[in-house]
C-alpha cells in the first residue's frame, strides 16, 4: 500500500482533514503556487528607505523602471492616482486621505525628502463676490441688449473654476462698452491662481442665453473693461465645484472620468478634469454608505455597508446604477483590489468576489465563517500579484498574510509574514510592500521556507516501511506522524526507541527524516496504526513524498 502527497494546492480548513482530497492539506506556509509543487516564495527584499509609520506608498517616476526611485509615502490611508493626459511630462499625480484633496507632480514633489515634499489643494475655489457694473461709453446702435457679467479663476496648470454670482443685469446699447469692477481676489492658499476669465451673456437667434468669453486679465487686477471685442467659447465651467475636502478613496475609472467617497455617496469629476466635482454627477447607495470602490473593465463597484452597487456608462452624466443581489458588506475598505476580472473585498462571510461571472465567496468550502474571522478581517490590507489575491492581516498584535486564486480557488496559502502597507508597480509588473521603514520588493530576496502538512489518511491497521521524496535539490525535511493511537502505546515506543519518536500529542507519534538524496529510505517499521499525516518543509521545489508498507513498492515511485 501506497501513500503519495503531490499536487500541492494549498490548505482547507473547511472540511474534515481525513476527508479532504490528497492533493490538499491542512496547512500550507509560505507555499508559492501555480507550479503544482511546494515551491517557496522569496523574502521580499529592500530597495528604498521611508520615514516610519508610512500606511501607503506610491511610486513616482512611473515612466522609469525603477525599484529605488521614487517613492512617495503618508501615515494614513491614501489613495493616489495618475492624471489622465498622456503627454504630461510633469507626472502630475492627485490623491486623498492626506487632508483635503491634494495634487502634485514630478517638479514639487521630488524637490525634497520625504516625498512628496510639497502639493497644492486639488481643484479651484469658486469666486464668491459678482462683479459690477458702470457704463464706460453709451454707444451709438440702434438696438438695445440686457447682459449679465461673470467671471472665473484659472490657475497656472489651466484649471478653471465654477463662474462667480452673475452681475445684477445692465441694459445698454449693444455697442456700448463697461467697466467691470469689483473682481474679488483670489483666496489665499495652494491654489496656483494667476488670472481671471470674464464672461458675458449673448443671446442666440433660438433665444437662448448663455455666458460667452470676453476676456482673460492676471488676478492681481480687480477691474477690467468689456470693449466691444467679439466674444469667445460658451463657458464650460458652470457647476465645476472643488472636490469635497472630506473626499476619501480616489479612483480612477475609464474615459478620462474618476470617482471618489464623500459621506458615504460616490462623487464623479467632468472627464479628463479630475479638479472639478459637480453636484449632480453622484451615486447615493440604497440604504447603504459607501465604505470602498473598486474597478474592473468599464465598471466600477461600490462597496458598501449592504449590498454593493455596480455603475457603468461612457460619460459621468450618464452613469448606471445596479445595485447588487449580493449581500456582502465591506468590512475592510482597505482589503478592496481591483482585478481585471474583477473585484475581492473582505464581508463577514468571506473573502468575496464580483466580476463578469457574477458573484461568489472565494473561501467559501476552504474556510468556515469561525474560521474567517479568527484571522480579524477588519485588519485585512489586499492587492493582486499574478493573478493571486494577497492579503495581510493582524491577529494577535501580529501581522501575517495568505495568498489565495480569486479565479479558481482550490485552497489557501497562508504567509508567516504580513505587512502594513502594499503597492503594486504596473510599469514593472512588481508588488512592493512595506516593512517598518524599508519599501521591500516582493519575492526578491532569500527562499523562505515552505511547509505542507497533509490530510489525514485513514487506512487498515498498518506499518509503513520506507519512504522516497522527490525534489529539485535537497536537503528536505520530513515529518511522518501515526496518529489516534493509545497512549500507552506512545509511551511504550519512546521509552523502547529512544531519539528516534517524538510525541507531539500524547496520542501522536512523530518521525523526523533530514532527506538528502531521493533515494528510498527505510521508516521505523514498528508501529501500526490507522490514521497517518505527513508533513515536509524545505527551501527547495518538492515534488511528491511516497511512502509504502512495503519498502519494495517504492523502487518505482
Amino acid at each position: 500500500m501506497q501513500l503519495t502527497l503531490a499536487g500541492f494546492t494549498g490548505a482547507n480548513q473547511a472540511v474534515h482533514p481525513k476527508l479532504l482530497p490528497d492533493t490538499l492539506g491542512v496547512q500550507s506556509l509560505n507555499q508559492k503556487p501555480g507550479r503544482g509543487d511546494l515551491r517557496p516564495w522569496r523574502a521580499p527584499a529592500s530597495v528604498a528607505t521611508i520615514p516610519a509609520d508610512r500606511q501607503t506608498i506610491y511610486r513616482m517616476g512611473r515612466d522609469v523602471a525603477s525599484d529605488a526611485n521614487y517613492w512617495l509615502s503618508w501615515t494614513g490611508v491614501v489613495h493616489a492616482m495618475r492624471g489622465f493626459i498622456t503627454e504630461d511630462t510633469t507626472e502630475r499625480t492627485f490623491y486623498t486621505g492626506d487632508g483635503f484633496p491634494k495634487q502634485t507632480d514630478n517638479t514639487i514633489a521630488l524637490a525634497g525628502t520625504p516625498y512628496p515634499n510639497a502639493w497644492r489643494a486639488l481643484g479651484v475655489p469658486v469666486p464668491v463676490a459678482p462683479p459690477t457694473l458702470v457704463a464706460l461709453t453709451a454707444g451709438v446702435a440702434e438696438d438695445t441688449e440686457i447682459r449679465y457679467y461673470t467671471y472665473t479663476y484659472v490657475t497656472d496648470k489651466g484649471e478653471e473654476s465654477a463662474p462667480a454670482p452673475p452681475s445684477l443685469p445692465v441694459s445698454g446699447k449693444t455697442d456700448a462698452t463697461w467697466t467691470i469692477d469689483d473682481l474679488g481676489p483670489p483666496p489665499a492658499g495652494p491654489y496656483g491662481i494667476n488670472r481671471i476669465r470674464i464672461y458675458r451673456t449673448q443671446t442666440g437667434q433660438a433665444g437662448d442665453t448663455e455666458f460667452f468669453f470676453l476676456r482673460e486679465i492676471v488676478s492681481t487686477l480687480d477691474t477690467t473693461t468689456d470693449d466691444g471685442r467679439a466674444l469667445g467659447e460658451v463657458m464650460a465651467t458652470d457647476g465645476w465645484l472643488p472636490p469635497d475636502p472630506d473626499m476619501t478613496y480616489l479612483t480612477p475609472m475609464w474615459n478620462g472620468m474618476a470617482a471618489g467617497i464623500v459621506k458615504g455617496s460616490v462623487r464623479y469629476c467632468v472627464a479628463y478634469k479630475p479638479y472639478a466635482w459637480p453636484v449632480p454627477y453622484e451615486t447615493m447607495p440604497p440604504d447603504a454608505q459607501a465604505v470602498a470602490l473598486g474597478r474592473f473593465g468599464q465598471s466600477l463597484l461600490v462597496l458598501t455597508t449592504a449590498r454593493p452597487v455596480l455603475v457603468s456608462g461612457s460619460s459621468p452624466d450618464a452613469l448606471t446604477e445596479e445595485p447588487l443581489e449580493f449581500a456582502e458588506a465591506c468590512i475592510a475598505p482597505r482589503s478592496v483590489a481591483s482585478l481585471g476580472h474583477g473585484v475581492v473585498w473582505a464581508c463577514e462571510d468571506g473573502l468575496a468576489y464580483f466580476g463578469g461571472g457574477g458573484p461568489k465567496i472565494i473561501t467559501a468550502g476552504i474556510m468556515t465563517r469561525d474560521d474567517w474571522q479568527a484571522i480579524n478581517p477588519e485588519t485585512l490590507v489586499g492587492g493582486s500579484y499574478e493573478g493571486f489575491y494577497i492579503g495581510f492581516y493582524t491577529h494577535g498584535g501580529v501581522r501575517k498574510g495568505f495568498v489565495i486564486d480569486p479565479v479558481q480557488p482550490s485552497g489557501i496559502y497562508w504567509l508567516e509574514q504580513g505587512y502594513d502597507a502594499l503597492f503594486f508597480d504596473e510599469l514593472q509588473d512588481a508588488l512592493y510592500v512595506v516593512d517598518g521603514t524599508s519599501v521591500k520588493k516582493w519575492d526578491a530576496g532569500e527562499l523562505l521556507t515552505a511547509t505542507f502538512r497533509s490530510k489525514v489518511w485513514r487506512t487498515r491497521d498498518a506499518s509503513f516501511a520506507g519512504a522516497r521524496v522527490l525534489a529539485d535539490a535537497f536537503p528536505v525535511t520530513l515529518h511522518w506522524e501515526a496518529q489516534n493511537l493509545d497512549p500507552a502505546v506512545v509511551v511504550a515506543r519512546m521509552a523502547a526507541r529512544p531519539g528516534v519518536f517524538t510525541a507531539p500529542a500524547a496520542t501522536t507519534l512523530r518521525y523526523t527524516k533530514t532527506v538528502q538524496n531521493r533515494k528510498a529510505f527505510r521508516l521505523p517499521g514498528d508501529v501500526l496504526a490507522t490514521d497517518w499525516q505527513l508533513e515536509v518543509s524545505s527551501v527547495n521545489a518538492v515534488q511528491s513524498v511516497v511512502v509504502a508498507t512495503s519498502y519494495g513498492e517504492l523502487a518505482d515511485a
